[in-house]
């Protein structure tokens, strides 16, 4: 029989989050946690739900909502009226990609992860990559354009996928790291063994502002 870890508590959480970010736990810091998102609708019992800010919306709206569907504990930039642990924060989406890592066990320490970023060729690098690795019997996931909405996927997704890549046996994971990514902190929390960076051109200067 196979030992089963408990989940990581909102304590452990907590200690993951860079200083700083001025971290504090209101309530129970002993909550479990069991998983995470930052999408209201994927909420399923026990997990931690991340109130991000976007464009259009801010996920402090919807809570309320997550908490009924059965979130253990939520990351906040605020104190929320309602009654479960809160970890609040400076800035949520700063502090997303190590919280993240923690609630799913820092992952990304159990596999040799390869990073490729650039502008493009990340597909095609992260596909012959793979290939040469499981070649060389070395069984390799793939995170990328063809496995996701995202070319990289908000970080509680994203440290989900690595988990179940860690849990399958998997010893390698090969991803592509767009510059959206990096630019909100996607992959922070996620421990890389190596980065291929392919070429730099000039798509998404909207977001970046130059090339510099």
């Amino acid at each position: 029989m196979v030992d089963v870890a408990p989940p990581p508590t909102l304590r452990d959480v907590a200690a993951a989050v860079p200083s700083a970010a001025h971290g504090r736990v209101l309530g129970d810091a002993a909550t479990g946690v069991d998983g995470m998102t930052h999408d209201s609708r994927r909420v399923v019992p026990g997990m931690l739900y991340a109130c991000l800010r976007g464009a259009d919306h801010d996920g402090h709206d919807f809570a309320a909502a997550a908490v009924a569907t059965g979130a253990s504990a939520l990351l906040v930039d605020h104190q929320l009226d309602l009654a479960v642990p809160q970890l609040v924060v400076d800035d949520t989406r700063v502090v997303l990609g190590a919280a993240a890592a923690a609630t799913y066990g820092e992952p990304s320490t159990a596999l040799r992860v390869v990073g490729i970023t650039g502008t493009n060729g990340k597909t095609t690098t992260a596909s012959l990559l793979a290939s040469i690795l499981r070649h060389h019997g070395s069984p390799t996931g793939v995170i990328g354009t063809l496995s996701g909405v995202h070319t990289t996927p908000e970080a509680p997704e994203l440290q989900a996928r690595l988990a179940a890549f860690r849990d399958a046996g998997d010893a390698a994971v090969v991803m592509e790291v767009s510059s959206h990514a990096l630019a909100l902190h996607r992959v922070d929390g996620t421990h890389f063994a190596a980065a291929v960076f392919t070429n730099l051109g000039t798509d998404h200067l909207d977001l970046h502002g130059s090339t510099e």
